[in-house]
C-alpha cells in the first residue's frame, strides 16, 4: 500500500486525522474545506498523547466534521443565484387594505425611503450580490409534506424526527411521543433566559406567550428552538459524572442534527411561499419568517457553526428592509413609521392597542426581533468593516423625539412609546451605546476607504471619532452612579428567582437563577469602555502598549472581574474579546479563567469563538507587532479562518 508523506510542519488537527496539510497559516487548506479547528502551536497538545487522549480527540472530531457536513451540503445549494429579493415587490393579490388610509404622528424623515441595496460581503457564500434569501428556497425535501400551512396542531412531527428504529424510549428516559414537549419547555426555561437574560418581559404583558404561540405556529422556528435545547442539554449532560454522558451526547448531536435539518425543510418551505405571495399583503407571515432567519442566526452562532451566520443575517436584513418598504411608511408620505407597522400586526388591525394592554403575539414578535436584529448587525458590522446595514433605522427606532414632535404622540396607546425600540429590555444595552458602536464601526471603514482612495485626512477623521468619544464618556458618566459597586459587594443584582440545580450551581448559575445578573447600568458601562477602547484603535492603530489602551483596557477587564456569576460573561462577549486582544502578556491568564468558569457553558460559540480569537492574536504577538499597520480589531474577529459574529 501507498502511503501520503505527511509534513512535520503540519497543523496538529491533519497531524491528528493522519491527513496530508498544505501547512497554510493561520488555516490550511484541508481544515478550511470542512471548517474544523486548525491547530498550530510549538507545543504538542496535551490530547496528542499516542494513547487514550489522542483516540477521545480523534473521535470528536469525527463527529464534529459529521456534523458539519450537512451544512457544506447546504451550502452548495445556495450558491449561484442571481436574482435578488425584486420579486417581493410583486404581490400575487390586491387586497381591500391597500385602500386604507391612517393618520399617524409623522416621525424622523429619512432621506431616502428606499432601502439601500445591500453590499456584497467579502467571505460570504454565494455570487456576489445574488440573495442569500432567495436561495433557501432552492432545495426543498421530498421526505415531509408541506402542503399546508403550519398550525398551532401541527407542531408535533415526531414521524419526521425520529426514524423507526429508534425505540419508545430515548437514552434520556423520555417516551419519543414526550420528547419534543420536553425540550419545548427546555428551551423556554432555560435555554431562552440564557441566550436573552436581560429580557424579562412584564406580567401586563402575559410574559413570554408571545414566544410560545410562535412556536406553535412556526414549524421552522419550533425545529431552530429544538436544536437549542437538544445542544444545551447534550453539553449539560456531557458535564455529569452520572449516567453514560458520551451516549446521552452521542444521542443528542444526532437529534440535533435532525432538529437543524427539519427547521432548514421548514423555512426553505416558509421562505418560498413569501416569494410567491408578496410581502406586499402578507406581513404577518413575513414577520414570521424574519423571526425564524434571525433565531437561526443565534443559532448558528451558538452550536460555534460560524459559517453561516452571514448568510442568514444577509437574509433578515433584506427582509426586514422590505417589511418597511412595503409596511412602514403613512399614506401619501415620505416619512417612515413604526407605529404603522405595530397597527399592522394587531389583534385588531390598524386600531391602537390600549397602554394597559398586552401586545399582540405579532407586535411580541416584531419588537423583540427588530431589537436582536439591529444589535445582530451593528456586532456583524465590526466584524465585516462596513457601516450598520440597518444604520438607516437607528435615528428613528432608538432615539427620542424632539418636543415639537413629541406634542403629537399620546401616552394612552402602547404603540405610541418612545424611543420605539428600548435595547435595554431585550439585550440589556443602553440605546446610545449601540448606535455609538456603529458609528465607530461606520468610522472604521470610511477611513480603510479614504486610506485606499489616498484620499484620508485626519483632521475630519480625529473630528468625526471626537463626538462620538464624548457621546461615550458622557454616557459613562451618567452610568457610574448606577454601575459602581458599593463596598464589596459585586454589583446589584436584578431581581431574584429559585436556587439553581446542585450539580450546576458553580456552572451555569447564570442560567437558571437569573437573581446572579448585574444590572443593565453595569452591563452597558462594560460595553461602553470596550467601545472606547475599539474607537482608539480605529483612529491611532493597533497600539496594544500605549497608555491610552492600556488603561482602557485594565479598567474593562477590573470590571469584568466584578461580575456576580461566571455566566455574566454571556452578555460580555465582544468586549470580553476586544479588550483580550489588546491585554498585555500578563493578563492573559485571567482571560481564559474568565471563560472556564463557565464550566460546561464554555463551549457556548461566542464565548469558545472569543477565547479562541484571544489564543491566536497572544500567540502571535511578535508576528502582528511586525505588521501593526496591517492589523486591527477587525483582523483579530475574522483571524481564526472565518469571520466571527461575537453576540
Amino acid at each position: 500500500m501507498t502511503s501520503r508523506t505527511r509534513s512535520a510542519g503540519g497543523c496538529w488537527t491533519c497531524r491528528l486525522r493522519r491527513k496530508k496539510c498544505d501547512e497554510g497559516r493561520p488555516v490550511c487548506v484541508g481544515c478550511s474545506s470542512l471548517e474544523i479547528e486548525c491547530i498550530y502551536s510549538d507545543e504538542k497538545p496535551e490530547w496528542m498523547d499516542g494513547g487514550e487522549k489522542q483516540k477521545e480527540q480523534g473521535e470528536r472530531l469525527k463527529q464534529e466534521v459529521k456534523r458539519l457536513a450537512s451544512y457544506r451540503r447546504e451550502r452548495r445549494y445556495m450558491q449561484g443565484l442571481d436574482a435578488g429579493l425584486e420579486s417581493l415587490n410583486v404581490s400575487s393579490s390586491t387586497g381591500a387594505d391597500d385602500n386604507i388610509i391612517i393618520t399617524v404622528p409623522q416621525t424622523h424623515p429619512l432621506q431616502s425611503t428606499q432601502p439601500a441595496p445591500p453590499s456584497s460581503l467579502s467571505g460570504t457564500t454565494g455570487t456576489p450580490g445574488s440573495s442569500c434569501y432567495e436561495s433557501y428556497s432552492h432545495k426543498t425535501d421530498t421526505s415531509l409534506s408541506l402542503g399546508s400551512t403550519p398550525s398551532s396542531t401541527e407542531v408535533h412531527m415526531s414521524d419526521a424526527a425520529s426514524s423507526p428504529e429508534e425505540s419508545h424510549e430515548n437514552v434520556e428516559g423520555i417516551p419519543e411521543d414526550e420528547r419534543d414537549a420536553h425540550r419545548t419547555m427546555f428551551y423556554l426555561d432555560y435555554v431562552f433566559p440564557f441566550l436573552f437574560p436581560f429580557y424579562r418581559p412584564s406580567i401586563q404583558d402575559y410574559g413570554r406567550g408571545w414566544l410560545l404561540v410562535l412556536l406553535q405556529r412556526n414549524k421552522a422556528l419550533f425545529y431552530t428552538a429544538q436544536t437549542l435545547a437538544a445542544y444545551f442539554y447534550g453539553r449539560l449532560l456531557n458535564n455529569t459524572s452520572d449516567g453514560q454522558p458520551e451516549l446521552c451526547k452521542s444521542h443528542n448531536m444526532e437529534s440535533m442534527q435532525k432538529q437543524q435539518e427539519l427547521s432548514l425543510q421548514w423555512l426553505r418551505r416558509e421562505i418560498q411561499d413569501i416569494m410567491l405571495k408578496g410581502v406586499k399583503d402578507h406581513l404577518s407571515q413575513a414577520n414570521g419568517v424574519m423571526a425564524c432567519i434571525v433565531q437561526l442566526v443565534m443559532s448558528e452562532v451558538a452550536v460555534a457553526n460560524s459559517g453561516n451566520w452571514m448568510m442568514h443575517l444577509d437574509a433578515a436584513t433584506e427582509l426586514y428592509n422590505e417589511m418597511w418598504k412595503h409596511h412602514g411608511i403613512a399614506e401619501g408620505s415620505d416619512h417612515v413609521c413604526f407605529m404603522l407597522l405595530l397597527l399592522q400586526l394587531g389583534t385588531q388591525r390598524l386600531k391602537w392597542t390600549p397602554k394597559n394592554h398586552p401586545w399582540a403575539s405579532d407586535q411580541a414578535t416584531f419588537r423583540f426581533f427588530t431589537a436582536q436584529l439591529l444589535y445582530f448587525d451593528t456586532i456583524a458590522s465590526t466584524t465585516l468593516e462596513q457601516k450598520p446595514r440597518l444604520q438607516q433605522w437607528h435615528q428613528h427606532l432608538l432615539t427620542e423625539p424632539d418636543e415639537e414632535m413629541a406634542k403629537w404622540i399620546s401616552n394612552a396607546q402602547k404603540e405610541t412609546v418612545i424611543p420605539h425600540i428600548n435595547l435595554l429590555e431585550f439585550i440589556g444595552v443602553e440605546n446610545w451605546m449601540v448606535m455609538a458602536l456603529g458609528e465607530i464601526a461606520a468610522l472604521d471603514a470610511w477611513k480603510k476607504e479614504m486610506k485606499k482612495s489616498g484620499s484620508l485626512s485626519m483632521m475630519q477623521l480625529v473630528t468625526r471619532a471626537s463626538a462620538i468619544e464624548n457621546t461615550i464618556c458622557d454616557g459613562i458618566k451618567g452610568l457610574q452612579l448606577h454601575a459602581e459597586p458599593e463596598g464589596k459587594k459585586a454589583c446589584p443584582r436584578s431581581s431574584t428567582g429559585a436556587p439553581p440545580h446542585p450539580l450546576l450551581r458553580s456552572s451555569a448559575q447564570g442560567m437558571l437563577a437569573p437573581q446572579t445578573m448585574h444590572t443593565t447600568a453595569f452591563n452597558t458601562r462594560v460595553w461602553a469602555q470596550a467601545a472606547l477602547t475599539y474607537l482608539r484603535v480605529v483612529v491611532s492603530g493597533w497600539q496594544p502598549a500605549s497608555q491610552e489602551i492600556r488603561e482602557s483596557v485594565t479598567e474593562t477587564l477590573n470590571m469584568m472581574l466584578l461580575l456576580p456569576a461566571p455566566d455574566c460573561m454571556r452578555t460580555l462577549v465582544w468586549p470580553f474579546t476586544v479588550t483580550g486582544s489588546l491585554a498585555a502578556p500578563e493578563q492573559e491568564q485571567i482571560f481564559r479563567d474568565l471563560a472556564s468558569s463557565m464550566g460546561p457553558l464554555r463551549a457556548f460559540g461566542p464565548i469558545k469563538e472569543g477565547l479562541g480569537i484571544l489564543e491566536y492574536v497572544w500567540a502571535h504577538r511578535s508576528e502582528i507587532e511586525e505588521h501593526a499597520d496591517q492589523w486591527d480589531l477587525a483582523a483579530c474577529f475574522k483571524c481564526l479562518g472565518r469571520p466571527a459574529l461575537l453576540i
